[in-house]
């Protein structure tokens, strides 16, 4: 119910969208990144994430704060991995998206937070056209996988804002 035809976008050097796509939601994302180790000696590889994502977009568009979401304490989605490589986004009145990542660039604070993305829809049969995940917080990968057990799962919480075109 918030207008968003104005919002800008955090600055950053990702490919912004067309002027054909619309903002439709930014959503915040509150969840864990996850990792697996092979051994403890191994390097912790993705396995992808998952995420409550709440409607934020009023927040962002009067400028206040994302450290929470107090206006909307009701899911609007979830995100999710189908696989290792292929997100999908569940969102209410909008549907499930998978997508592919076409591009990353570290987060301003690249030694604590997860890099910013933009996603983009594999089908068109659906109203997504892209996404963006900006803003993020934590979700980074330990550097090693010093005392986990081979097949172990290990999960970081991170944040993030989700703008959805």
């Amino acid at each position: 119910t918030c207008g968003l035809s104005t919002v800008q976008q955090p600055p950053n050097t990702l490919t912004p969208p067309g002027d054909h796509n619309q903002l439709v939601l930014i959503a915040l994302g509150q969840g864990t990144q996850n990792y697996t180790c092979t051994n403890e000696t191994a390097v912790p590889a993705s396995i992808g994430a998952v995420a409550d994502l709440f409607n934020a977009s009023c927040a962002v568009s009067q400028k206040s704060s994302l450290g929470s979401v107090a206006e909307d304490a009701n899911a609007v989605g979830q995100h999710f991995f189908v696989d290792n490589t292929t997100p999908e986004f569940d969102i209410i009145g909008l549907g499930n998206t998978q997508l592919k990542k076409a591009e990353a660039v570290p987060a301003p604070n690249a030694a604590a937070d997860v890099p910013w993305l933009k996603l983009d829809a594999t089908k068109t049969n659906t109203p997504v056209r892209s996404i963006y995940r900006l803003n993020t917080k934590g979700g980074l990968a330990p550097a090693t996988c010093a005392g986990q057990a081979a097949g172990a799962v290990v999960q970081v919480d991170y944040e993030a804002q989700y703008w959805v075109y």
